[in-house]
């Protein structure tokens, strides 16, 4: 018996700037960890010159063409290497602060999946969508002792500010402390790492070894829980990440 396997697209992402020309300077490369749940789910990676579109594979013969239909929560992540080293001499926002990447992604305000648009709060990418990246089996913080002498770091969700999980310590005596925290119970690597002492330590993080050993300036998450064959046809589901060109001098 032979298959005759079809392909539709699931999914584009496509970067362009602020004058709707294409960037084709951004190159996205699929984590581990992504590429076994695209795997399970019949997806296939294509790179294009300004982006990449992930294609779902059906067998449109089956009572059910989908293969392997989405019915829980995923998250698709990718690293984002830049071919052109003058990228952020022509766009925003800045990396001016040691170990911040930019983190693109598809939930809304309240960590609600968004089914198309914008991958970045505003219509731009800027200084909000900036996170520090780090290794979640060691993840480096410096905490200011300055204001106070916090005994503990806590990770919590970046929507409700729940509690995931906590880590103390004992403060040395100095203006601040530098310390290494296990973050691998995250149930997802995008967090907020605060101390109980205001100040001392509040800051947006993602803590994925693969991507901190990456180097990555950009980091993407995809976000889905629905059937693949949901989205529009044949476009997909369709997203973008705007980049503000800088002023001329």
């Amino acid at each position: 018996m032979s298959f005759v396997w079809q392909y539709n697209r699931f999914l584009r992402v496509a970067f362009d700037d602020d004058n709707g020309d294409a960037v084709t300077s951004l190159v996205c490369k699929p984590t581990a960890p992504t590429r076994k749940i695209m795997e399970n789910h019949a997806l296939v990676f294509r790179s294009e010159p300004a982006g990449f579109s992930v294609f779902s594979r059906a067998s449109p013969e089956a009572a059910d063409p989908l293969i392997a239909p989405i019915s829980d929560r995923i998250r698709l992540s990718f690293g984002v290497a830049l071919q052109d080293r003058q990228f952020f001499s022509r766009y925003h926002p800045d990396l001016s602060a040691a170990g911040r990447q930019i983190l693109l992604e598809n939930l809304d305000a309240g960590g609600a999946i968004r089914l198309s648009g914008a991958l970045s709060a505003g219509d731009t990418v800027e200084q909000t969508e900036l996170v520090h990246a780090g290794p979640a089996s060691a993840f480096p913080v410096t905490i200011d002792l300055t204001g106070g002498s916090p005994d503990r770091v806590r990770a919590r969700d970046r929507f409700d500010n729940t509690q995931l999980l906590e880590q103390l310590f004992s403060p040395p005596p100095g203006p601040s402390l530098q310390m290494n925290i296990d973050l691998q119970a995250l149930p997802h690597p995008a967090a907020r790492l605060t101390t109980p002492v205001p100040g001392a330590l509040d800051q947006q993080i993602y803590a994925d070894n693969e991507i901190a050993r990456s180097g990555v300036p950009v980091i993407l998450d995809l976000w889905w829980d629905q059937r693949q064959d949901t989205v529009p046809v044949p476009a997909g589901a369709e997203f973008t990440a705007t980049f503000r060109n800088r002023l001329a001098p």
